[in-house]
């Protein structure tokens, strides 16, 4: 994924309709249309270098 998934698990209240994970759920790593756990771990990462880059600002 290139850029931020426009959307988060908690976004949803149906299924996925790819691998049918629960509605608010990572999807399974195989699934090609929703939001997986490394997608969450790429955002953790972008939000965390974002904080450190505010922080170190003067």
């Amino acid at each position: 994924m290139s850029g931020p998934p426009p959307f988060r698990p908690e976004d949803f209240d149906e299924r996925c309709e790819t691998c049918h994970a629960p509605a608010g759920q990572l999807c399974h790593a195989w699934c090609s249309s929703g939001y997986t756990a490394e997608d969450a771990r790429a955002d953790a990462e972008r939000q965390a270098a974002r904080r450190d880059a505010e922080h170190s600002r003067p």
